[in-house]
């Protein structure tokens, strides 16, 4: 009875209301935005009431749109992917990352995820139960991307998918493992040599075995020796910040290729070096680190070349520039190759390299050296017709050959 009675008592107050103000102020109160009508007495504070709750609402509104704006930028701006997905899995928005790295179009909102990507480690993700899981996959498509795909629970049947780019991280581990995989095969083959001929000659009074026991334990030493030198001077050009130019100095490389090359065919007899070198010109650096760039090029391309074949090495003027170039012909290097020659101990023919007493650090050495020189290693390559390793510095000044001491 009370509920009739309020009932019957509102459309009584309506009606009275519409009666006595008319229909503007009932319109006013279901749906206006505006100061409100004139009213009297109690009604009239009510409707000032009214009328500030509606502008503080829409103030806050303004401001949480306005704050919902910039939070859409912020999240669009992000370099990583951000997918926002729904119920069972269904993308309801995505970045433009998102659009980048995954491949989304807009076509794809309210899909499942799942069904868009065919990865099996990615739809075990999804029925994972952790509170935060991850994993890394491909990128999809034909892109060489490594991606990492982190899934993150929120709300109600709400997940974030966040999808990094980690491809130079995953790169970086996968050569830090090789270079601890190769420093200890590098180590392990002379050690080898070593403990096996030390063993044998601890029960062998022949003179001649000791003699060439001996011969290849110090052969050993010194191929240990010279991994170990290389290591360090990479640790160093690692650490080491590049040469400010305060501390560089004028150095003419000329006169030292040219005494390089003929304590090298001195050693060497059956190779044939071709030297088209100036020897005026100079430009600014490290002289030792660049000696060792230069060393580590000519011994590589002796390395590889066949007894009889030439290995040319040319160094002059371009513009404002000075070239070196080391060709040889070798047997050449295949292109897939040509991006790996400068990894740490990555070798085209491992066999031949440590026969010829390579250490596989050479050309790693090379490009650490003209990166702290601001320089670049350039490499081509035809199989069967050899290769040409080359760089750039920039050229200081050209001496006046009257001025010239001997070097």
């Amino acid at each position: 009875m009370s509920g009739a009675l309020a009932v019957a008592f509102l459309a009584l107050a309506g009606a009275l209301l519409g009666s006595v103000f008319g229909a503007p102020a009932l319109r006013w109160f279901d749906q206006g935005s505006g100061h409100p009508p004139v009213l009297f007495g109690a009604l009239h504070r009510v409707a000032w009431r009214v009328y500030r709750q509606r502008r503080s609402s829409r103030a806050r509104s303004r401001r949480l749109a306005t704050m919902l704006r910039e939070l859409q930028r912020a999240t669009q701006a992000l370099p990583d992917a951000v997918v926002l997905l729904e119920g069972e899995d269904r993308i309801v928005w995505f970045n433009n990352a998102g659009a980048t790295l995954l491949g989304l179009q807009q076509r794809d909102l309210g899909q499942h995820l799942g069904s868009l990507f065919r990865a099996p480690e990615l739809r075990a993700l999804l029925k994972a139960e952790a509170s935060e899981r991850h994993i890394e996959l491909p990128a999809p498509g034909d892109r060489a991307e490594i991606l990492d795909l982190r899934l993150v629970p929120y709300g109600h049947a709400r997940q974030l998918l966040l999808a990094r780019d980690v491809t130079t991280v995953a790169r970086l581990r996968t050569m830090r493992q090789d270079f601890v995989a190769n420093v200890s095969h590098e180590l392990r083959t002379p050690l080898t040599v070593i403990l096996g001929f030390l063993e044998t000659l601890k029960e062998e009074d022949d003179a001649a075995l000791l003699q060439r026991g001996l011969g290849r334990i110090q052969n050993s030493a010194e191929r240990m020796q010279s991994l170990v030198e290389d290591l360090l001077l990479l640790s160093k050009l690692d650490s080491d910040q590049a040469p400010e130019l305060d501390q560089k100095q004028p150095v003419r490389l000329g006169p030292f290729i040219q005494r390089l090359c003929a304590d090298l065919a001195a050693l060497h007899p059956a190779h044939r070096f071709v030297l088209e070198v100036d020897p005026d010109l100079t430009v600014l650096g490290l002289e030792r680190e660049l000696h060792s760039a230069v060393t580590n090029l000519v011994t590589n391309a002796l390395r590889y070349s066949p007894d009889g074949g030439a290995i040319t090495l040319s160094y002059g003027a371009f513009e404002d520039s000075a070239h070196l170039s080391v060709r040889d012909e070798g047997l050449g290097i295949a292109a897939n190759h040509l991006g790996r020659l400068t990894e740490r101990f990555y070798r085209v023919d491992v066999g031949r390299s440590r026969e010829a007493g390579g250490t596989g650090l050479g050309l790693a050495i090379v490009k650490h050296v003209l990166r702290r020189h601001h320089s670049e290693l350039k490499v081509t390559s035809t199989l069967g017709q050899g290769s040409c390793f080359a760089f750039a510095l920039p050229l200081q000044v050209r001496e006046d050959p009257s001025e010239r001491t001997h070097a």
